[in-house]
């Protein structure tokens, strides 16, 4: 695995709003690497967002980059490795940007006594790195789905709370109690049964998404879908003083493939900041969590001094995985290994399977999200251009497209950055192709739409690096207009034009039953090379993602000192 100075995951980066910041990445591993500091927004300093190809070289094995950049921003955000799927090796920390002093917060809104206990607790958040694991590294695990012609990387091992986990063995009563009744069917129709990990077999995968047919499950090791190990591993736990009165966390999710379900037991949580900014707070007792999101939350330290579960539990179709950590507080600390869920007695708010346990759990609804203080402008900027882009497979279950073009990695190794000598002329654009790259002028407002047109889909986190944008609209069925504004005029209802949610990921809607579309608008402001792609990191290492190549009339200079 990747570790950062030692330690998995990296270490803290704390830093305070408006600090300038200058890191040095040194290269210990054999492989070509980089650093991308997720959700950074790098305004006026492009070079400093860590893709190689589009931003840098790679850094080479034995080699070094120093970058800086203004930290013009607060809030929850994360570093992560950007180069192939090193994330999944373990390559990523949590960075927490301190609000610099007189900003507007939203606290009293929370409660209106205790707006000082809130911003005191906020200035102490904890990081909750949230993710799944496999016993196969990246690279491996690439090999086997190209030689076995399936994505295998939908089952993972285990699921891990800042590094800390171990390998679950659910007893059957559990598998069968938890089988989503969705899935229920697709088993009987080729007399599958759901594995001893809790996953769907392999030869199921063939038959539901076997892409061209030529498929071998013969070289896929048991391990994979089929046997599950126990192991006996650490179990995290967050402390907490009840005199605090409360609890800040930053829950982030550096997840490979997985979506969860996040509680904690007996505590309402209440959500003040998505993505690095904050929101009208909203009270729920359960968050979806998603490739690449940031939630920041307050916990009321307000029940009887004990342990109390944290639960994490996978939501995809896929595999039933969960684990339990510990909010622990009023001095009854208490650490524990093992892997059953039992390690706390306290009342949960959703199953093991990530759904709510009663009719009356909440949970967050990101698209009814408002941010605070509000961000769109009014009246609603009109869209200068418009791009549709479809998500779906090519010819396999692994290989992944937007627009149905594979986006080619070699473009981190065999071309000069595209920051550094941008010919927008050229007609292949140094490879990419136009199909998969966006083209805008600066002080220009773009939309994105996002049409998922195959059936069974999850929800697909597309990641945008530069500026956050506005999740302006959302619908069912094919997205049969050429604008945003031609839609906005048939099916009003499907928009927001008023006060989207402002986020850099955008969660497209799941496709159970039928296709389904998002539309995203930004406000181009920072011109450089910035990736678009999906944060599963099967789908971007497949070719899901595509280069936006923002205000080529007033693109930048970069100083020699960040040419590598």
């Amino acid at each position: 695995m990747f570790l950062v100075n030692g330690q998995f995951p990296g270490p803290v980066l704390e830093i305070d709003q408006d600090d300038w910041v200058e890191i040095t990445v040194v290269n210990k591993s054999p492989y070509n690497s980089s650093i991308h500091y997720h959700g950074i927004e790098q305004i006026r300093s492009p070079w400093a967002d860590g893709v190689p190809g589009l931003t840098q070289r790679p850094i080479q094995p034995g080699a070094s980059y120093t970058t800086k950049w203004h930290a013009d921003q607060y809030g929850s955000y994360f570093y992560h490795a950007h180069s192939r799927g090193q994330i999944d090796d373990g390559c990523y920390g949590a960075i927490v940007i301190k609000p610099k002093a007189g900003l507007a917060k939203p606290f009293d809104k929370i409660s209106s006594a205790e707006v000082e206990l809130l911003a005191a607790a906020e200035a102490k958040v904890q990081p909750i790195i949230v993710s799944d694991w496999r016993h196969l590294t990246s690279f491996d695990s690439w090999d086997l789905q190209v030689a076995s012609g399936l994505e295998t990387g939908v089952c993972v091992d285990s699921v891990i709370l800042n590094g800390k986990g171990a390998v679950d063995c659910w007893p059957r009563e559990d598998i069968d109690a938890n089988t989503s009744p969705i899935v229920k069917p697709l088993l009987a129709q080729g007399n599958w049964t759901i594995t001893d990990k809790g996953c769907l077999p392999a030869d199921m995968f063939v038959f539901l998404v076997g892409g061209n047919g030529e498929t071998d499950t013969s070289v896929i090791p048991p391990s994979v879908f089929d046997v599950c190990s126990p192991t006996q591993g650490s179990r995290e736990t967050i402390t907490a003083s009840p005199q605090d009165k409360w609890l800040a966390l930053d829950i982030i999710s550096t997840a490979g493939v997985d979506t969860f379900a996040f509680s904690i037991d007996e505590h309402p949580l209440w959500v003040y900041a998505v993505d690095g900014h904050y929101i009208e707070p909203t009270q729920v007792d359960a968050l979806t969590v998603v490739n690449g999101d940031r939630f920041s939350i307050f916990v009321q330290l307000n029940k009887q001094a004990k342990n109390y579960g944290i639960r994490v539990a996978s939501v995809a179709l896929a595999q039933m995985i969960d684990t339990t950590a510990v909010l622990s507080y009023g001095g009854n600390v208490t650490s524990s290994n093992g892997t059953g869920p039992g390690i706390v007695h306290t009342t949960p708010s959703i199953t093991r399977a990530g759904l709510p346990v009663t009719s009356d759990v909440r949970f967050f609804d990101p698209i009814s999200m408002v941010a605070f203080p509000p961000e769109f402008p009014q009246p609603a900027p009109e869209a200068d251009q418009t791009f549709i882009t479809t998500l779906e497979t090519i010819g396999n279950s692994y290989s992944w497209a937007l627009n149905g073009t594979l986006f080619n990695h070699a473009i981190e190794d065999t071309k000069p950055p595209l920051l550094w000598d941008l010919d927008p002329s050229i007609e292949d654009l140094h490879g990419l192709g136009t199909n998969i790259t966006i083209v805008t002028k600066n002080n220009t407002w773009v939309d994105l739409v996002f049409h998922v047109a195959t059936l069974n889909q999850p929800p697909h986190p597309i990641h945008k690096h530069s500026n956050k944008g506005f999740i302006i609209g959302q619908g069912t069925g094919a997205f049969n207009w050429t604008s945003v504004a031609e839609a906005a005029a048939e099916v009003p209802g499907s928009f927001n034009l008023v006060n989207p949610p402002y986020r850099d990921a955008f969660a497209t809607p799941v496709t159970t039953t039928e296709e389904a579309w998002l539309a995203v608008r930004y406000h181009v402001i920072n011109p450089g090379p910035f990736m678009l792609h999906c944060h599963i990191q099967n789908h971007f290492n497949g070719g899901m993602a595509m280069v936006i190549l923002d205000g080529v009339d007033e693109w930048p200079h970069v100083p020699d000192e960040f040419k590598n």
